[in-house]
């Protein structure tokens, strides 16, 4: 009562398979992915009397990378400074998922982490449906001789050239077609023990 949910059992599985190719200077995963939910309510839904639902629905995902360095020097120390260009494709084909019930599903954080994620969502009720690009990249400052980092730079943004019909709750509103917001991110090694880390989100739109 307290979410507002019809009680039920829920049966969830999510399968995937991957062949990642890796090599010194980048790699190349393609990714192919099933989710599958079913749910045995207690009650007949009021809205069409039904006492079962279900729903598969299939992502295919490109991750790619690779890795540019070079040897230089900063106040007389052995660097070596990386340039990591990034894209991640998914596609994830509609399906409507209005009849699911929602008892874990809310939308992820906009940040460096979520933005190379096939899925929107956290939880396991909801599916976002996607055709989208995400391009970035990364710079990186190491030690040449232990490979510690000392300073990486990042920048990302994702283009998406539908707009998304799945929504996480009635009131959330779906992503439109078009380019996200810009991701900054910054992070600086002190020492062994402290590291400080800084992220800037940028609407290109709003400025």
């Amino acid at each position: 009562l307290k979410t507002l949910q019809p009680n039920a059992q829920r049966a969830y599985t999510l399968a995937q398979v991957s062949r990642p190719f890796v090599g010194a200077a980048g790699y190349l995963t393609p990714k192919l992915q099933l989710h599958a939910a079913a749910y045995q309510f207690d009650t007949p839904l009021s809205a069409n009397g039904a006492t079962s639902e279900s729903a598969v629905i299939p992502t295919f995902s490109l991750d790619s990378s690779v890795v540019f360095e070079r040897d230089t020097q900063y106040f007389g120390n052995a660097i070596v400074q990386t340039l990591e260009p990034r894209a991640f494709y998914v596609y994830t084909p509609y399906r409507n998922q209005s009849m699911l019930p929602n008892y874990d599903t809310g939308l992820k954080d906009f940040n460096f982490a979520s933005i190379y994620t096939e899925n929107a969502f956290v939880g396991h009720d909801k599916v976002s449906d996607n055709n989208l690009l995400t391009l970035g990249v990364t710079s990186r400052l190491l030690d040449s001789q232990t490979g510690a980092q000392f300073l990486k730079l990042g920048v990302a943004q994702r283009f998406r050239f539908e707009d998304q019909q799945v929504t996480a709750t009635p009131t959330t509103a779906p992503a439109k077609a078009g380019f996200s917001d810009v991701l900054l991110g910054a992070s600086a090694n002190v020492n062994e023990r402290w590291t400080l880390d800084s992220v800037a989100q940028y609407n290109t739109l709003t400025g």
